[in-house]
């Protein structure tokens, strides 16, 4: 996603290099049980975006960086990174 507000893709980006859809990392376990979140997870956009920029931008540009992110994926799992390791 390409914004022209500066502050949503600061957003964007920062949400993306942490985090990642259960579908690229973890393996299902069944129809029934879903994704086991070998590497973390389940998260929502939701919470982690409000509780990172909620205090830093407005309300309607954290609003709708989240709306974007939760059309993606309703669930998100941490990537692993150094500092997880």
């Amino acid at each position: 996603m390409k914004y022209t507000d500066a502050r949503k893709q600061a957003m964007y980006d920062w949400f993306h290099e942490n985090f990642s859809e259960p579908q690229f990392c973890d393996p299902v376990e069944s129809e029934s049980s879903g994704y086991q979140y070998v590497c973390g997870g389940p998260y929502f956009a939701r919470e982690i975006i409000s509780s990172q920029y909620s205090a830093v931008y407005p309300e309607d540009v954290v609003r709708e960086v989240i709306k974007d992110l939760e059309d993606e994926s309703s669930e998100w799992i941490g990537r692993k990174t150094a500092a997880m390791s």
